[in-house]
């Protein structure tokens, strides 16, 4: 059995917004599902029909299908089914949209649902109008302006909207009157009334508010009120101090709080002052009048007054005023001595000067002034002051300039007349010329001189000196020199070498001559040297910093400038210059090649250029880490040197496998005595005839072994690859016994017999010249091995002979050598005496004993000492 659900909803909407009118399509048990949503809207029809359906039979929800009859909703409708509960929107909705609306759900399992919304449209009010007291629109939105103290009435009236609305009155967010009066259907008013107007109710802003619904915001219609104020306040500014007669004064009056501005008068007794001025401040609350004043001693006793008034307000006046107090400052003249003649004063002369005063009061002090600065009483530079006279003996150009005398009393500081006292002197030359001139030969240079003299028309002469003897000074001619006033030029060519020197210039007025002439050097002047010791002390991907240092700058100031050029695209792409020889440039492209050119320049032109290669960085090479392969520059000698050593290192693991697979049996180590605590292991090796095959392959190594040390990885070469070559110049002593088994000759370990060795203590005077390293290999079947000669910094050279030792497993070990002492070192063999053994000659065959000595002394080691076979 299916029972149908009646649910009711009231819904209110704006005339022209949205209606949303709910519908519950929620199941009302689980795993059910809306199948259909179907909505009406009742009419004068007895059965209505769909105006909107939201079909989800056979599937999801969000593939539902929207229909609306567009005569109807105009596709103004949609069905949100996804909010909660679901809601047919209306947009832009209409007078017509008003009425009953029925939603039917039907579900899968339950019953259907059925729903009614009653849909009402509000209309809101159409307008707000402001009226006065009068009743008239106030244009501008502006209320009155109404006199500080007065009431008022302001009326607001709202027409149409459905229902009617409310009307209100707001001040500052705050409800001010809420009574509204309905005069007809569509017309409703509210009256404000205001009692006594204050000065904060001026730009007070009433807000009229009409509404009838709270969807959307209540329209609104504002007004400002404008006021007359009174003025609160008239005072004159400053202090009523004593007044200077004759002088000008500025006396202000401010009125504040008047709106609009006030009228400000000022008085003197009965008179009134014309001679003001007004200002007022931004906000029109201050106004001030400044009155121009000149008093007289006439003036004395009077009252001075202000008065501001508003002329819209009646008995508004306010007035402020001082008695006068006329005093005056000192009237003060300055004048030369009566005897003196201000035209005719030079150096060396007495000066002195008259102030003549008259103060009410009296003044208290006399002060004097020159050029602005206060003089004091100092008799010892020659400057007396005595009370209303000043006295400058023996005065110089330096005390030129303009004089003052000043009185000083209660009232102030009168300041006199200002006196010029013009000294005349003779020419004497300007600071601060330039001295020196760097000028090539055949150029012509302009040699500038100025002097300082009074009176400034001057007579120069130029001369010429290139010698310590002043006897030897030359004039120059005065087609040379063209001269202005106090200035003078000299154009000059030096064309030889005794054309350098020095230039004097000196002049003459009518005071008389120069003392001491301006003295200019003339040097030689050219371009400057190259630059030297040029270097790149940095580099990174995108810059170069490169440091020079800097040449002779031929005379005059020179700059440096270094350009930078790509090689690859042979264009420029940097030029920097700098007052030092130190050059930093950044934003170059990483890893490129370029010709950094460096060279000086002065005014004679620029020097040699300096061509220095660089390069950048790639940008890779920031990151190198051990597990990341990075591209490098490497240079010819350094990629040789690399492949040397990669060579060698394949070779020494090539020979450690071969010795390991030819190892040769048991063997026995024979331990020679060192006093120094050195442990030599000997090898011992047989003289079985079975052994012949171990000869041919000694001589198979023989020829291998060369290219085996070429690459032994263990022999790092210290110098260039000459020195692994020489022609014969090492020799080695071959301490061995027969046929034996092969091995290559090994580096390490190392015992350095020589400089920095405990063997030093044996060695005689004769081995400054021959040096001798014995090298003990402590790895079985592994021979020793003695060097004429030490390597530079103990590496070991590689030498033409081939060091062979060893023995056979299956042979029987004999000693071939016996251990070395230190008293038998070998530091005194001479290559050119020395006797090698050949490590193909058996013992049996050995029956000639080998000396090896020095030149010169015995035997010292002989082979029958070294080889008991």
């Amino acid at each position: 059995i299916f029972v149908t659900v009646q649910t009711v909803y009231a819904v209110e909407a704006v005339k022209g917004g949205v209606a949303k009118l709910p519908c519950d399509i929620t199941p009302s048990v689980p795993n059910d599902k809306m199948q259909i949503v179907i909505w009406y809207k009742e009419g004068s029809a007895r059965k209505p029909s769909p105006i909107y359906t939201f079909d989800s039979r056979d599937k999801p929800l969000e593939q539902g299908k929207h229909w609306a009859d567009e005569s109807i909703l105009g596709g103004r409708a949609f069905f949100r089914h996804n909010e909660h509960p679901s809601k047919l929107t209306i947009d832009i909705v209409k007078d017509a949209d008003a009425g009953v609306y029925l939603c039917r759900v039907d579900f899968q399992r339950t019953p259907t649902r059925n729903a009614k919304v009653n849909l009402t449209i509000i209309i809101p009010p159409e307008k707000l109008r402001i009226l006065d007291e009068r009743g008239m629109h106030m244009s501008h939105y502006v209320l009155g302006p109404y006199n500080e103290g007065v009431s008022a009435n302001i009326t607001c009236v709202a027409t149409g909207g459905r229902p009617p609305p409310k009307v209100t009155w707001w001040l500052d967010n705050a409800l001010l009157d809420d009574s509204c009066e309905y005069l007809s259907e569509k017309r409703v008013r509210n009256i404000l009334h205001l009692e006594r107007l204050q000065r904060r109710h001026l730009h007070s802003v009433f807000t009229c508010q009409a509404s009838n619904n709270n969807l959307i915001t209540p329209i609104t219609s504002s007004v400002t009120l404008d006021m007359n104020l009174r003025p609160l306040w008239v005072k004159l500014l400053g202090e009523n101090r004593p007044l200077s007669a004759e002088n000008t004064y500025e006396l202000s009056c401010e009125v504040i709080g008047s709106r609009p501005a006030p009228t400000i008068t000022w008085w003197k007794g009965s008179i009134q002052m014309i001679n003001t001025r007004e200002t007022s401040s931004p906000d029109g609350n201050t106004t001030t009048s400044v009155l121009t004043f000149v008093p007289s001693i006439e003036d004395a006793g009077k009252y001075l007054s202000c008065r501001g008034q508003q002329q819209l307000i009646a008995d508004s006046g306010i007035e402020d005023g001082w008695r006068l107090d006329i005093h005056h400052v000192p009237l003060v003249t300055l004048e030369l001595g009566s005897n003196l003649n201000g035209s005719t004063i030079r150096e060396g002369v007495d000066v002195y000067f008259e102030c003549n005063i008259k103060s009410n009061p009296w003044v208290y002090r006399v002060s004097w002034r020159h050029n602005g600065k206060v003089l004091h009483n100092n008799p010892t530079s020659g400057t007396i002051v005595s009370n209303q006279s000043l006295v400058l003996q023996s005065v110089t150009r330096n005390r030129a300039g303009h004089y003052t005398c000043v009185g000083s009393n209660q009232e102030g500081d009168g300041e006199s007349n200002s006196v010029q006292l013009d000294v005349k002197f003779a020419p004497v030359c300007k600071l601060g010329q330039t001295k020196s001139y760097g000028i090539a030969r055949l150029e012509v240079a302009e040699i500038r001189c100025e002097l300082e003299a009074n009176p400034t028309d001057i007579q120069f002469v130029w001369k010429f000196n290139n010698t310590d003897n002043n006897a030897l000074i030359v004039e120059l001619p005065q087609n040379l020199v063209t001269s202005d006033r106090s200035r003078s030029i000299l154009s000059y060519k030096p064309a030889a070498e005794y054309d350098y020197g020095t230039l004097l210039c000196s002049g003459r007025n009518e005071i008389g001559e120069q003392k001491e002439p301006c003295v200019f050097y003339v040097n030689p002047a050219g371009k400057p040297d190259a630059l030297s010791n040029c270097s790149i002390q940095n580099q990174t991907t995108e810059s170069i910093f490169v440091e020079c240092v800097e040449g002779f700058d031929g005379g005059l100031q020179q700059e440096f400038i270094m350009e930078i050029y790509n090689v690859q695209q042979h264009k420029l792409v940097s030029s920097v210059s700098s007052k030092s020889p130190i050059f930093v440039v950044g934003g170059l492209e990483s890893g490129n090649d370029f010709d950094v050119q460096l060279y000086a320049s002065n005014k004679k032109g620029k020097s040699a250029t300096v061509h220095l290669p660089a390069s950048t960085l790639k940008s890779a090479e920031k990151h190198i880490s051990a597990s990341t392969s990075v591209p490098l520059h490497i240079s010819p000698l350094l990629g040789a040197l690399i492949g040397i050593v990669a060579a060698l290192m394949l070779i020494a693991i090539t020979v450690i496998i071969v010795i390991r697979l030819r190892h040769c049996g048991n063997e026995r180590e024979l331990k020679t005595y060192d006093d120094e605590g050195l442990s030599l292991s000997v090898t011992q090796c047989t003289t079985n005839g079975a052994d012949k095959g171990n000869i041919e392959t000694n001589g198979e190594m023989n020829g291998s072994m060369e290219s085996l040390e070429e690459k032994n990885p263990d022999i790092i070469p210290h110098n260039n690859a000459e020195e692994f070559f020489e022609d014969d110049k090492q020799g080695y002593i071959l301490i061995n016994n027969g046929p034996v088994c092969t091995y290559p000759r090994f580096q390490a370990p190392v015992v350095i017999v020589g400089q920095n060795s405990h063997y030093d203590e044996y060695r005689t005077s004769d081995q400054n010249e021959e040096q001798f390293t014995q090298l003990s290999i402590p790895n079985r079947g592994v021979p020793y091995i003695i060097y004429n000669k030490p390597a530079p910094n103990n590496a070991l050279y590689r030498q033409e002979a081939i060091v062979y030792g060893g023995r056979e497993p299956s042979t029987q070990v004999l000693p071939c050598l016996q251990p070395l002492s230190p008293p038998y070192t070998l530091s005194t063999l001479q290559r050119k005496q020395r006797q090698v053994v050949h490590p193909h000659v058996s013992c049996s065959m050995q029956n000639e004993p080998i000396t090896i000595n020095d030149s010169g002394s015995d035997p010292i080691l002989s082979r029958t000492q070294m080889d008991p076979c």
